[in-house]
């Protein structure tokens, strides 16, 4: 989209899978997973290709991105549910808790800054189950290390895993 690539294809990940495999955990089996930045599914596909089907939700906000990964086949998968819905809005009202939350929130080259804000990190963090997981991609720029302590402030950051461009940061949720 505009150039940039959102997400590609799940096989294609599987071989060189770049930030989106890396965002994926090989050491524990998530039972519920978020996914805030859906996209194309790549991440929920390569989900359940490492660990079987299992429950995900993944929210996007835009309907072209989900309505192209619905025309190539990649979307709907055994397990998911989409949410059409804006991730900010999204974990301000969510009830549910995961042990897995992956954000991922681009529009083209560009990355919400507000997922880097106290009170969105804040609302992440009480979705994640005691030993819950969050992975958070983003570019490898002269900003990562702000963004990477912010995340930190919520957050014991476990990894940060450098595929290209991008960072992506696997994090637990600090215990109280």
């Amino acid at each position: 989209m505009d150039g940039v690539v959102q997400s590609i294809s799940p096989e294609d990940g599987l071989i060189d899978g770049g930030y989106w495999a890396a965002m994926v955990p090989d050491d524990e089996r998530p039972r519920r997973a978020l996914i805030l930045g859906l996209g194309g599914g790549t991440v929920a596909r390569l989900l359940q290709r490492r660990w079987g089907e299992l429950r995900i939700i993944g929210v996007d906000d835009d309907q072209s991105i989900l309505a192209t990964a619905n025309a190539v086949g990649w979307l709907p998968l055994p397990g998911l549910e989409i949410v059409v819905a804006d991730a900010f809005d999204y974990v301000q009202s969510c009830a549910e808790r995961f042990d897995y939350v992956a954000v991922d929130l681009f529009r083209g080259e560009r990355l919400a800054r507000r997922a880097f804000g106290r009170p969105f990190l804040r609302h992440v963090r009480d979705l994640l189950e005691p030993r819950g997981r969050l992975v958070v991609n983003l570019f490898r720029d002269y900003r990562a290390p702000e963004r990477i302590q912010r995340i930190a402030s919520s957050f014991d950051i476990r990894e940060e895993k450098r595929v290209g461009g991008n960072v992506v940061v696997h994090a637990r949720r600090r215990r109280p």
